[in-house]
């Protein structure tokens, strides 16, 4: 009786931390789709700012490729890109959509990294695209953003490779 109750008990206990895991991807998932439909709806910057810690997080980018090539010719002395989510949104134009490929989700306790292929577009027509990459961390039962850093590649430049795979959807 008391090796079945044990094995009950260790049959429970996995199936409850798979649910939590379960719970905290699809919180780490609405993260992404509350992200994206930002960007499109682009109707609330409180919305927006609600997915990140603070004001001051790291939001920057560098380029790669046949961009970069481009970037240090005309400014040998380039590094990266910086500013903040605010003024991102702020500078969004009418009809811009970004699209997640390759989604990656990485936890440890309360700490999380998403990675992803994205493509940046205005009039469904591709602006820039290459990886980004968010860390955040749980607080209050909330998946917060702490840092976005992403590649840019300018689609006149250098075509999209992935654009084609399927895209992130929240299911």
């Amino acid at each position: 009786m008391k090796l079945k109750l044990f094995f009950f008990s260790i049959l429970f206990a996995t199936i409850s931390l798979s649910a939590q895991n379960q719970s905290s991807d699809m919180k780490l998932k609405q993260v992404i789709e509350d992200f994206r439909t930002s960007i499109i709806e682009h109707d609330s910057i409180e919305k927006f700012s609600n997915l990140f810690l603070h004001d001051s997080i790291t939001w920057s980018a560098i380029f790669t490729n046949k961009t970069k090539e481009m970037a240090l010719n005309k400014m040998p002395d380039f590094t990266f890109h910086s500013t903040d989510y605010r003024n991102f949104y702020k500078n969004l134009k009418k009809n811009t959509e970004e699209k997640f490929y390759n989604v990656q989700i990485s936890k440890r306790g309360d700490f999380a990294t998403i990675s992803f292929d994205y493509t940046l577009s205005v009039d469904s027509k591709i602006q820039n695209w290459g990886i980004e990459y968010w860390s955040l961390i749980l607080i209050n039962n909330s998946w917060k953003i702490t840092s976005v850093t992403w590649t840019m590649n300018n689609e006149e430049i250098e075509k999209c490779p992935f654009s084609s795979e399927p895209i992130f959807t929240l299911n």
